[in-house]
């Protein structure tokens, strides 16, 4: 959920891709994928980043954060 700071600006809150729930952007995760050839920023929740989503053509490791 995020944040009484983001709930106030819009732009500090985002959707995880992964499950399209509202998250704040100070504990949102963004992992690059590639789409259509050209590399591409998502920003998921750590539930899900912990859980193991991956966006396609992701490559490399993520260490698991604390929600």
């Amino acid at each position: 959920m995020p944040s009484e700071k983001a709930k106030l600006n819009k732009a500090l809150s985002a959707n995880c891709v992964a499950c399209n729930k509202p998250i704040s952007t100070e504990s949102a995760v963004s992992l690059t994928g590639i789409e259509n050839g050209h590399h591409k920023q998502y920003t998921v929740c750590n539930a899900c980043a912990n859980g193991g989503w991956r966006p396609p053509g992701f490559v490399g490791m993520l260490s698991f954060r604390r929600e």
